[in-house]
């Protein structure tokens, strides 16, 4: 890891937690002893719970800041003077459907947060070497499959909508930018941790006590990325970003963080049943969807051909293994708490 402080933002979610323990795996157990607050720095906003940081909160320094203050986040960012910067913080779980309203709250949601962000890291006399962010496949929406890096987007989802228009503005802005930015667009995480509102962890949760649940779409594909391979991949960015040119670095704004593959979430509950030791159909399989029609299989696909090719970096947990890990870590706090 770099000298001096690596700032994160989006610290107390679902990947950001992980990112944070490895950053802080990198710095050492007596880091944080070192009379400066260590050099793992994250911002979460005030209301945000720290139950995912427990485990690790007196080795890193916690700021409250709402990304929308920009004041605030101006004297943050002049007194840590990061060396780089991972800004992960975003909101994912918008309403699906479009709507004027939703497109008005896009910029206050995802733009101005991050241009708040960079403005104050652009002005520091010494800019961090790299600033690393989470986008999402969400961006591409209606884009031809599998997604690639140079296609134009057709974002369908409010979450997707903004995500993009940021990924826009910022490449808008590199230009003017004394450090590369780089978009890592991730494919559908999953992984120990994970909020039980997501798919994945309600299937396992569900099959592990034994109580019915309805998948209400198994014919659809996604392409789906175990958490470590996302930190890897984060990692990895931030380490090329930084001992790349700045005019080199800026010609790859964004990139694929995905497998290349889509099972079907039938085949996906299949595999959890297995590894639950529930029987083959346990999980239901709804063939129409909630108005009663016959649902149309929707499938969410990524490239990876350029973060192969540009960055050398490949996805290395398959879904097997990803989910036995799951699964494991699963079981495993059933047991605490049982």
């Amino acid at each position: 890891m770099p000298e001096g402080v690596t700032l994160l933002t989006g610290a107390g979610g679902f990947i950001g937690a992980h990112l944070v323990r490895r950053l802080l795996d990198e710095s050492g157990p007596n880091d944080a002893a070192r009379g400066d607050g260590g050099r793992v720095h994250v911002i979460v906003r005030p209301s945000t719970e720290l139950g995912r940081l427990s485990p690790f909160a007196e080795r890193l320094t916690i700021h409250r800041i709402d990304l929308a203050d920009r004041l605030e986040i101006q004297r943050c960012i002049r007194a840590l003077r990061p060396r780089r910067v991972f800004h992960l913080a975003a909101e994912t779980r918008l309403p699906p459907h479009p709507d004027f309203s939703a497109a008005r709250g896009a910029g206050a949601i995802y733009l101005q947060p991050a241009l708040n962000l960079l403005e104050p890291l652009a002005e520091l006399a010494e800019p961090p070497e790299a600033v690393v962010r989470a986008g999402t496949i969400a961006e591409y929406g209606h884009a031809p499959l599998p997604y690639r890096e140079q296609d134009r987007a057709v974002p369908s989802t409010p979450y997707g909508a903004g995500m993009l228009a940021t990924t826009e503005a910022i490449a808008m802005l590199a230009p003017r930018l004394p450090f590369p930015v780089v978009t890592a667009r991730l494919a559908l995480c999953y992984g120990p941790g994970q909020a039980a509102s997501f798919l994945i962890p309600a299937l396992i949760q569900a099959c592990i006590d034994r109580q019915p649940m309805v998948i209400r779409r198994p014919a659809d594909r996604r392409d789906l990325l175990h958490v470590d391979d996302a930190v890897d991949a984060l990692l990895h960015i931030a380490r090329l970003a930084a001992k790349t040119s700045n005019d080199s670095a800026r010609k790859l704004d964004c990139v694929n963080v995905c497998t290349g593959l889509a099972p079907t979430m039938d085949e996906v509950a299949r595999r959890i049943e297995a590894l639950t030791g529930c029987p083959e159909g346990f999980l239901a399989r709804a063939a129409l969807s909630d108005d009663g029609k016959a649902a149309a299989p929707a499938t969410l696909l990524s490239s990876p051909d350029l973060a192969a090719e540009r960055l050398g970096w490949r996805y290395r947990i398959d879904l097997d293994e990803g989910l036995a890990r799951t699964v494991a870590d699963e079981q495993l706090m059933c047991t605490k708490a049982g």
